[in-house]
């Protein structure tokens, strides 16, 4: 299969991260296991973020750091759904608004928007969750909502920062539950975390990225 992302021997030293390389495939799951703030950095390398002070990485083709800043920000919203390590969110705005603002800002039709609300979010949110302010919903809705605001723009590729890490166990299982239920099989998923990994997942990889 083609593959989405590829690393090349990428590194940060402030904090040290890495060198890592990966070539991650439509469809693949894949677990990055390392430090917090390794994790940390590495996500914000993958992500375009953060200019990484050896390698590169390309998304779909593109050298991400090879475009100027409003291009990637542009190709990131458009082609990848990146999860920071909490949700995001603004807590006085409602789930709903915040879910809509990536398609807000894609320029999608008021139509479109809707259509991929539906689709996306109200099979797996209560109605009254996605009309509540952030702060009022629970950990788990709001790490749930955080993927369906990723996956409202159908990204080829998600990559998380262990935005569950943080939920109690029952509610982290059920998390996974629905991760497994939503996303697409073509698309590919990376989670980065300092935790073991979850079981009963079928995840493509599994590696250390830690150096120490």
């Amino acid at each position: 299969m083609e593959n989405i992302l590829i690393a090349e021997h990428i590194r940060s030293y402030t904090p040290e991260a890495g060198p890592v390389s990966l070539a991650i495939a439509a469809g693949e799951w894949w677990y990055l296991q390392g430090r917090g703030e390794e994790c940390n950095a590495l996500f914000e390398m993958l992500t375009g973020l953060r200019r990484p002070e050896e390698g590169a990485v390309t998304l779909l083709g593109q050298d991400l750091y090879a475009l100027k800043e409003r291009e990637r920000a542009a190709f990131r919203r458009d082609h990848l759904g990146a999860i920071p390590r909490k949700s995001g969110f603004v807590p006085e705005l409602t789930l709903l608004e915040q879910v809509r603002l990536p398609m807000v800002l894609a320029g999608l039709s008021q139509e479109e928007i809707k259509g991929r609300i539906r689709k996306n979010a109200f099979d797996y949110l209560p109605l009254h969750d996605l009309y509540n302010p952030a702060k009022r919903c629970s950990q788990r809705t709001r790490a749930l909502a955080g993927l369906l605001r990723a996956l409202v723009m159908e990204p080829p590729m998600i990559i998380c920062n262990a935005p569950f890490d943080h939920l109690n166990r029952k509610d982290a299982m059920l998390v996974w539950q629905e991760v497994q239920e939503v996303l697409m099989e073509d698309m590919a998923f990376v989670y980065l975390s300092s935790a073991p990994a979850p079981g009963n997942i079928p995840w493509t990889e599994i590696q250390q990225i830690s150096g120490r």
